[in-house]
């Protein structure tokens, strides 16, 4: 039986994935655990498996109608990172408890949003950073990037769209391809690791992939047709009230917990 219920996730997920860089996962992620009762472990799984054909699609159409906007150079540094990280992520999303891999993905959300929307401080230490020569830090985002893509099943896009447009002043018609271009392989390193831990759910995959893919294609064309400033708002927005939402979950709802 067709589960539409999923396969409108995996087009919601495939249109936020391709319109703001994110990967999808924020949205499958909290999706799957909230409204599908699906374990997290194993929602972080098959969302990163949702996410690879994703975000690939996404890379295809920003480079067909805008092929400047994608710095493949700095994303090649960003991926060397985030293979080290994706496998340090995987190993400690088998051995976190549940709520407080939750609870994390929530912080972390919540985190970025406000830092994107210019709620929290640091922007001295910003300026010094962005003075110095970027490679290593393109390296080190890279980590990040990978680690939280296998722990949380995200992509990694939270933290490297926000980390291009604060720390290296990316534009962010310029952030959101060249992070989709780093979230193919990392996703795909990610979802590699955690199928050999058993945190992919097949039945629910084959539905959210072909949602994701239609999806990313409508994403990727209408980020490029949207102004810098409306993709920052609406970004900012998806990330808290997820982050919200998880929260919720959280602290007021009694759930089992493997």
């Amino acid at each position: 039986m067709v589960n539409i219920g999923i396969i409108l996730v995996g087009l919601v997920a495939g249109f936020g994935s391709a319109f703001l860089g994110i990967g999808g996962g924020v949205i499958i992620v909290p999706s799957l655990v909230v409204f599908f009762s699906l374990d997290i472990k194993k929602a972080i799984g098959t969302s990163l498996s949702a996410i690879v054909p994703a975000a690939l699609v996404g890379v295809i159409v920003h480079y067909l109608i805008e092929p400047s906007n994608i710095f493949f150079g700095v994303a090649f540094i960003v991926i060397i990172g985030a293979a080290i990280g994706a496998k340090l992520g995987a190993i400690t999303a088998s051995r976190v408890h549940v709520r407080l891999l939750t609870l994390l993905f929530a912080v972390l959300l919540l985190f970025v949003a406000l830092k994107q929307g210019g709620l929290l401080p640091g922007d001295r230490f910003l300026s010094a950073v962005k003075a110095q020569n970027p490679s290593p830090y393109y390296f080190v985002l890279g980590i990040f990037a990978g680690f939280s893509s296998a722990l949380f099943g995200i992509g990694g896009g939270v933290l490297i769209v926000p980390a291009l447009s604060i720390l290296f002043s990316f534009g962010m018609h310029q952030a959101i391809p060249t992070s989709l271009t780093v979230i193919v392989p990392t996703t795909l390193f990610g979802a590699f690791f955690h199928y050999q831990e058993g945190n992919i759910d097949l039945e629910v995959l084959k539905f959210l992939i072909p949602g994701t893919i239609a999806g990313a294609v409508a994403g990727a064309i209408f980020s490029n047709w949207a102004s810098a400033e409306v993709l920052k708002y609406i970004f900012t927005v998806v990330l808290a009230i997820f982050s919200i939402k998880l929260f919720t979950n959280v602290f007021f709802q009694k759930r089992e917990e493997p």
